[in-house]
């Protein structure tokens, strides 16, 4: 589950030499094929973490976490990952219309994956009727934070009637916990992705909207490539706001509130790596605006470096420092439970060992002094022949 250091050393070293290398070649085919193997590995990973989770999603300390939703999670900032090599491929139509789907309808799953775990492990601890109940000692955070929990309820509670066929009944939350499954989880986040599969579907089917390649030229034979869209950036910036929404929303989630415990709620996770996001996105997106298109290599590594300021920081604070507190936790216990077994046994032959050299020891001074004591007989018997020899002489 935890690879071992040397290996993460030599695994990082790596990774700044071919940064090194990205940053050295000029021709466009060796950026490519460097850049490329840089976003492989790095995707790598990322599904690396994913199977481990879900390989060990039956493990009692990881399912407090939902693994299976973690899995997903990793999952789809992998995909955000390599679909960041399209920017590198700008002379082509269909590269310049399927990054711009494929990376913000993969962010903006994340988002909803994570309103739909604290949604579920907020509706299982702490019921929506027991935070109603004390609804005067609610601040305005807290409300709104209500609001969002009842929303999503009701939007489960649809989806299981829908499933159901009409079977089950959608009715106001009783107060008693219910159990959410893994499956209400992930249709609340299928159905909060709606809106953005929506534009992004529009953005891929018309014409007008979808970008494409567009090549600029700057004098006899010399020009670049750059993607463009006749209506503007208005439906990116629409793109990005659909991804943005659901990171604040799970921000609101995973306040302090009233019978969650600290341990179950990510709002430092989430807030760590939005910070260290905008401080990246600071640096890299005016270093886009100042190269303009003149640079196709530095622009694609800078947007790429963009989207991986985004989707690195949530995988590691949000999944990949789960899986290595339970790995740690779980060396910890059987370190001890080793420890504590093999104890007796380990001891067992040093107290044979002990024992049998005191025996030897023992054996030794006892034949030392039946030795000592015949000496002395046999002495004191010739003392005792030669007092009756002079006797009868």
């Amino acid at each position: 589950m935890k690879a071992p250091r040397n290996q993460r050393y030599i695994a990082a070293r790596g990774l700044t030499l071919l940064v090194a290398v990205i940053g050295s070649v000029n021709d466009t085919t060796s950026f490519r094929v460097c850049f490329g193997v840089l976003l492989f590995i790095i995707c790598m990973v990322q599904l690396q973490v994913a199977v481990d989770l879900y390989k060990h999603r039956n493990n009692l300390l990881l399912q407090l976490f939902q693994p299976g939703s973690l899995s997903l999670f990793m999952t789809a900032g992998a995909i955000a990952t390599i679909a960041s090599f399209l920017f590198a491929f700008s002379e082509y139509d269909a590269t310049c219309a399927l990054r711009q789907p494929i990376i913000l309808t993969a962010v903006t799953f994340m988002g909803n994956l994570l309103i739909g775990r604290a949604w579920r492990i907020g509706s299982i601890i702490s019921s929506t009727a027991t935070l109603a109940a004390s609804g005067d000692e609610i601040d305005t955070l807290g409300m709104a934070r209500l609001k969002v929990m009842n929303a999503l309820s009701t939007l489960s509670q649809l989806g299981r009637y829908v499933g159901s066929c009409g079977r089950e009944k959608i009715g106001r939350n009783s107060g008693i916990r219910r159990a959410i499954t893994f499956a209400d989880s992930i249709f609340v986040a299928m159905v909060l992705l709606i809106p953005q599969l929506v534009l992004q579907i529009v953005n891929l089917s018309v014409p007008s909207v979808r970008m494409g390649s567009v090549e600029i030229l700057e004098g006899v034979g010399v020009g670049h490539y750059t993607c463009e869209s006749r209506a503007g950036p208005y439906v990116l910036m629409m793109g990005i706001v659909l991804a943005a929404i659901p990171f604040g929303i799970s921000l609101l989630i995973n306040i302090k509130s009233k019978g969650i415990p600290d341990n179950f709620r990510e709002l430092d996770d989430i807030a760590a790596s939005m910070t260290s996001s905008f401080w990246m996105l600071l640096a890299t997106l005016p270093t886009v605006g100042m190269i303009g298109q003149a640079q196709p290599n530095a622009r694609a590594y800078l947007l790429a470096a963009s989207v991986l300021s985004f989707v690195l920081p949530l995988s590691y604070n949000i999944a990949l420092t789960r899986l290595q507190n339970v790995a740690i936790t779980m060396s910890t216990t059987k370190f001890q439970i080793e420890t504590t077994s093999t104890g007796p046994a380990t001891g067992n032959p040093n107290s044979k060992e002990r024992s049998s050299i005191q025996r030897r020891r023992l054996s030794t001074r006892t034949s030392t002094i039946s030795t000592g004591r015949a000496r002395e007989n046999s002495r004191s018997k010739e003392r005792s022949s030669i007092q009756r020899q002079r006797l009868s002489t």
